[in-house]
């Protein structure tokens, strides 16, 4: 896994920072100082990249077949 900070200058929107995993933009700061917290997090914890599902509801329904049409 490759984890990068990135400074992109661009013309019309300024100057914002990236922190990329194997070259995806994972987020994007304005910032410098925040993109390298978050830079930082993840080089102490990679897990943090991991996604995390939370299960707020969850059912189980029975539909019934219908009848043919006639």
């Amino acid at each position: 896994m490759k984890i990068e900070l990135t400074e992109d200058i661009n013309v019309t929107s300024g100057t914002m920072y990236c922190v990329r995993v194997d070259d995806s933009a994972i987020k994007w700061f304005v910032q410098r100082e925040s993109a390298e917290k978050f830079y930082n997090e993840i080089i102490s914890d990679p897990n943090i990249l991991k996604p995390l599902r939370n299960i707020l509801k969850s059912e189980e329904i029975n539909v019934p077949l219908e009848e043919t049409n006639q």
